[in-house]
């Protein structure tokens, strides 16, 4: 194994999950909802009584058990660092947000602002994320899983797994907003624009130098 090239992916792999937790703790912050996965994550948790980073935790490991047994090759080690990190970083981000502003306070044009900054933020990440080629989070991992089986195409699939999340997300009272919608079901573009122009071309360069 080449070490200093495994290395140098975990770090960009962990700096993309750190940018999709951010983009979803300022989207929440600002009242506009979270990713899909993560609001009804939200909503259990809360109704349990679990803090969300031990709730998604616990949800991520039943998903990769299942994902292990019936296709292991989706699994790497961004695999694992994403399904250990999101949780918890979205509710780190989320107190540190607390301490900076209050969404009461601010004006609807501010926070829709700062909510399409928050969106931008998230698909970066996810884009940085993907690139790095070491394995999809366990949640992603669930359409592969069904289109494999089935021979249904990938993205009426991904759009109804999405769908069916959104819509259990808001049973459960989970932060469902018009962040929830955008990264949920039109995230795709604007992630494939950053992956094509920003993403690829520099861990193109690291890899090269590494």
């Amino acid at each position: 194994m080449d070490w200093k090239k495994f290395l140098l992916g975990s770090l960009v792999s962990i700096i993309g999950i750190t940018l999709i937790s951010f983009g979803a703790a300022l989207s929440e912050s600002m009242n506009m909802g979270l990713d899909p996965f993560t609001a009804i994550n939200r909503g259990a948790s809360s109704l349990l009584g679990f803090s969300l980073g031990n709730f998604q935790l616990g949800v991520n490991l039943v998903i990769l058990a299942i994902v292990f047994f019936m296709k292991k090759s989706l699994i790497g080690w961004g695999t694992i660092y994403n399904m250990v990190l999101v949780g918890y970083q979205v509710e780190f981000f989320n107190n540190l947000f607390g301490n900076f502003f209050t969404v009461e306070e601010m004006s609807l044009v501010i926070r829709i602002i700062i909510t399409i900054v928050a969106i931008a933020v998230f698909a970066f990440g996810v884009a940085i994320y993907m690139d790095t080629e070491l394995g999809v989070s366990p949640y992603d991992a669930i359409t592969p899983l069904i289109t494999d089986r089935t021979g249904w195409s990938y993205t009426p699939v991904r759009v109804a797994q999405d769908l069916i999340i959104v819509v259990g997300a808001y049973f459960l009272g989970g932060p469902v907003g018009i962040a929830t919608i955008i990264t949920g079901f039109f995230a795709g573009p604007l992630i494939s624009f950053f992956s094509e122009k920003v993403s690829q071309p520099i861990i193109k360069k690291l890899s090269l130098n590494a």
